[in-house]
């Protein structure tokens, strides 16, 4: 079977590092950082690559549900198989079976050496707001940001320095009062995707079909 997989950058360290575990050769196309902020762009993105495989038998999606960018994408050149996840974190956090390991905090925010890259490049950057908007103003925007948020996490999956995120995200604990706490990310769906074992935990798109909306909050 001929596959091809495009993948969220987010996910680029623990892929590659699955990839090389299982010694699977399956040619992986990161998309833009941008798509994360305009569902529209990320449909058509993703539909035009779709669109341009010839001689593929699968197309493995890793942006999943992502705000439900992904609903509508038509099957048109071969099958698609997306992990049956609201996004990315769900890829991360993911052990043997969905259905019964759902980990995520829904009222949590997670961070990753990815997310921490794009953090860096974003308006919401402390130091970048400081540098703006002065210290007390920075602070007053940044509380009101994360309002009801509590529960901060970081993802360590083996695959960057956890230490690196914790001291990046100090600056921001602070204002919030609060702190980082530390999961486990074992990323196993990107494991069973890249040895192409397909499970319960997948949505299958036959060829010539469309991804459906309501696939992909995981079965309890």
């Amino acid at each position: 079977m001929k596959a091809i997989i495009l993948s969220c950058p987010t996910l680029r360290g623990e892929l590659l590092t699955a990839l090389t575990a299982h010694n699977a050769d399956i040619p992986v196309h990161f998309m833009p950082y941008e798509l994360h902020g305009d569902i529209k762009y990320l449909h058509e993105y993703v539909q035009k690559m779709i669109d341009s495989f010839a001689n593929v038998d699968r197309i493995y999606i890793c942006t999943t549900g992502c705000g439900g960018g992904t609903i509508g994408l038509k099957a048109t050149t071969a099958e698609l198989v997306l992990p049956r996840t609201r996004d990315c974190l769900d890829i991360l956090l993911s052990g043997d079976d969905l259905k019964r390991d759902d980990r995520r905090n829904l009222r949590g925010i997670y961070y990753t050496a990815s997310w921490m890259d794009f953090s860096k490049n974003s308006e919401i950057d402390v130091e970048k707001l400081i540098a703006k908007r002065g210290q007390e103003e920075a602070e007053a925007f940044l509380r009101k940001l994360y309002n009801g948020f509590k529960d901060f996490y970081v993802i360590d999956t083996g695959c960057y320095d956890v230490e690196e995120v914790r001291t990046y995200l100090a600056p921001l604990m602070k204002i919030l009062g609060t702190d980082i706490k530390e999961v486990k990310g074992e990323y196993k769906i990107l494991h069973k995707m890249v040895t192409h074992q397909i499970d319960q935990d997948f949505v299958v798109v036959p060829k010539g079909e469309c991804v459906q909306a309501g696939s992909f909050m995981p079965n309890k």
